[in-house]
């Protein structure tokens, strides 16, 4: 249970802001794409989690990656768009997303940990 808690933590978590950005720079089919890639990611990754049970680490590894890499594509898209002025608190504001940038770089980092945890930790 708690697995795929994660994995939705994972799909929700990580496209949220998306949404958000696309409404902020009047594109819904940037929000529409962050939607569809959460609800994918979701489903694969908890399809993945029924399918190798005993390589838990390995599937949120690998699903934290995609979320880190998709994440970056969006953010070279809609940073460039987001309007001068708004809110760092609200999120609507350039600096805002900006400070995106070291999450992601942490968050690569955490699965790349899981990943290599589990192929070199991995029990027979």
């Amino acid at each position: 249970m708690v697995s795929y808690s994660s994995m939705l933590g994972i799909a929700f978590g990580g496209f949220t802001w998306v949404v958000v950005a696309g409404n902020l720079i009047h594109e819904p089919s940037v929000s529409l794409a962050g939607a569809l890639l959460g609800v994918g990611v979701l489903i694969v990754g908890g399809r993945a989690l029924l399918r190798y049970p005993a390589r838990r680490g390995l599937v949120m590894g690998i699903a934290v990656l995609f979320v880190v890499f998709a994440d970056w594509a969006f953010l070279r898209i809609v940073l460039p768009r987001i309007p001068e002025g708004g809110s760092i608190y609200v999120g609507t504001s350039r600096s805002a997303y900006a400070a995106l940038q070291p999450i992601l770089i942490v968050a690569g980092l955490a699965g790349s940990g899981l990943v290599l945890w589990d192929l070199l930790f991995r029990r027979p």
